[in-house]
């Protein structure tokens, strides 16, 4: 029985090698990274559409005004009576 020490694993096929064998078979991988490019392109639309710009220039508001609005606790007021009567 012989042993070989030095054994070199066949050499790396090339990127274009492992690319067209990706696309040609049916792998797991690629159909999750079909349906991630799909569905990142569908929302980049959404968000382009619907997102972008405000309807018009009348309806933007400063951030500090938007922020003190989220964020804003009201006051409650001192209850005078019973609560069913307010």
């Amino acid at each position: 029985m012989t042993i070989t020490l030095n054994h070199r694993s066949p050499s790396p096929r090339s990127l274009r090698g492992r690319c067209a064998a990706w696309a040609r078979g049916p792998t797991f991988a690629r159909d999750i990274v079909i349906v991630l490019a799909i569905k990142f392109a569908l929302l980049m639309i959404l968000k382009y559409a619907f997102f972008n710009h405000p309807q018009a220039d009348h309806m933007s508001m400063p951030p500090a005004q938007v922020a003190q609005a989220l964020f804003d606790i009201p006051a409650s007021h001192p209850s005078q009576g019973d609560p069913h009567a307010r």
